[in-house]
């Protein structure tokens, strides 16, 4: 991208590993592409648009990256730090084997994603909404998820040890064998959630629950 930083629409290209520092590549759309080991420091890329598009063994530090919107994209060892990419689209995303820490996707919502053999650390996703979603093998600690909603969405064999889960709302999710251990669910809502070998009392605040 470097070298086209003027090009504002990419189809059927690939990315090849590259260090970009301080670029701003808002506004960039890429369709059916691929971007590989290509390492983000100190950069914008506001509004991306991205569609069936391939990110692999990507780097972000101190990126700003608010109101994207990503359809059929996947992430694979994604590395993400010190970051906010608030306020974006996601629909029919895949992640898998991410890591991330001291980041923020607030106000996000993903439609049909999954989540997989991810490890978060301090990641906010204040105020998000996730419907139809899946997050399977997660290892969550300090997670936020304070006033977000989920709808028709199944959390298999995750560890949300101390995940923030206070005032969401879950409406037809299912927690299948899942480690709950400290989190929080003060003040949540849960409507037609199911506990497969879940034991929510594990949760470290439980006050003000709903349960309808």
């Amino acid at each position: 991208m470097q070298e086209n930083s003027k090009r504002k629409v990419f189809i059927h290209e690939t990315f090849p590993g590259r260090d970009l520092k301080e670029e701003d590549m808002s506004g960039k759309c890429l369709i059916d592409s691929t971007v590989q080991s290509v390492k983000l420091q100190d950069a914008r890329s506001r509004s991306i648009r991205a569609q069936s598009t391939n990110f692999q063994n990507v780097s972000v530090d101190q990126i700003l990256s608010d109101k994207g919107y990503y359809q059929d994209c996947s992430w694979r060892n994604l590395q993400i730090q010190n970051s906010f990419i608030n306020g974006s689209h996601f629909s029919g995303c895949r992640f898998e084997k991410s890591t991330g820490e001291l980041s923020s996707f607030g106000l996000s919502t993903f439609y049909d994603c999954k989540f997989k053999e991810s490890r978060f650390s301090e990641i906010s996703f204040s105020g998000s909404w996730w419907q139809a979603c899946r997050f399977e093998n997660e290892d969550y600690t300090f997670v936020r998820f304070p006033s977000s909603v989920f709808i028709d969405t199944h959390f298999a064999n995750c560890r949300l040890q101390r995940a923030i889960f206070r005032a969401a709302t879950f409406i037809r999710c299912t927690f299948e064998n899942c480690n709950l251990s400290d989190a929080v669910f003060h003040k949540a809502r849960l409507i037609d959630t199911k506990w497969i070998k879940t034991d929510i009392n594990q949760s470290a605040n439980l006050e003000e629950v709903r349960h309808e």
